[in-house]
């Protein structure tokens, strides 16, 4: 069952879906003096982008489990409800729903933002293969990581 979490079981408890919200809004680095804010935003930025990543597998293996061991598509809304494994999907929804309130706040500042260190630049970079899908672009998604790894190998 999902709920009963040891090391071999890759579905999220409830507790360990609430640490993980609160494990995101410790997460992030904070802007020290002198510190590249593009470099902190684009990290940030590149965070968010795999926390949703692992938040998505982790619903898809609560969801999986609940087709096979509890018939979820043939359940109603209020049998759903009743199922104590289904909370879990609620969390992470919650959780995503965070994420995405986050990334649509900071993707602005990020777009705005300068970077003023090597590191900034090659972070920011970073943060632009997210938008770039590799199974929708591929040849654009190559070539950017290949301008990447250049700058990478002339500057550093």
């Amino acid at each position: 069952m999902p709920h009963q979490n040891d090391a071999s079981d890759p579905k999220p408890s409830r507790r360990r879906l609430l640490q993980g919200t609160t494990a995101l809004a410790l997460s992030f680095p904070t802007l020290a003096d002198g510190a590249d804010p593009a470099l902190v935003l684009a990290k940030r930025w590149c965070w968010l982008e795999a926390e949703q990543r692992r938040l998505i597998y982790q619903w898809q293996d609560v969801e999986t489990w609940l087709f096979a061991h509890r018939s979820w598509p043939k359940l109603s809304e209020t049998e759903r409800a009743a199922v104590p494994e289904g909370g879990q999907l609620r969390v992470i929804e919650e959780q995503l729903d965070g994420i995405n309130k986050l990334s649509d706040a900071l993707l602005p500042v990020l777009k705005r933002t300068p970077a003023t260190t090597r590191e900034g630049l090659f972070a920011r970079f970073e943060a632009l293969l997210h938008f770039v899908v590799q199974d929708e672009n591929p040849d654009a998604r190559a070539i950017l990581k290949s301008c990447l790894r250049d700058l990478e190998r002339i500057w550093r």
